[in-house]
């Protein structure tokens, strides 16, 4: 499966040489960054495979991810990625992530 920086994607592990949390099985988040040589993508988690939200940075096997469109960001979720668009000045992912919470949080 080919992969790209900004994929959401979901962790379905199969590797046999490393042992994820059981519970962790499902987490979903997006890519921050590939090295093709090693075969593993960084990904910012955003929900636990229980469905709690979280902000965790891992090097993932690229063969433990899969693609997914079932993306549900909540608010907390979404001031992490406001955070991060803050931190890397890119003005138009803040903005169309402030677009997406509810306007009496916007101060419209």
């Amino acid at each position: 499966m080919e992969f790209q920086v900004g994929d959401w994607v979901k962790l379905t592990p199969i590797s046999e040489t490393i042992n994820y949390n059981p519970k962790a099985k499902g987490a979903r988040g997006f890519i921050t960054h590939i090295n093709e040589d090693s075969a593993a993508a960084k990904v910012l988690f955003l929900k636990h495979g229980s469905g709690v939200s979280i902000k965790r940075l891992e090097w993932i096997d690229l063969e433990d991810l899969s693609k997914t469109n079932d993306v549900y960001l909540d608010e907390d979720e979404l001031y992490v990625l406001i955070d991060m668009a803050l931190d890397i000045g890119d003005a138009t992912w803040f903005r169309e992530l402030t677009d997406k919470l509810p306007k009496e949080l916007v101060g419209w």
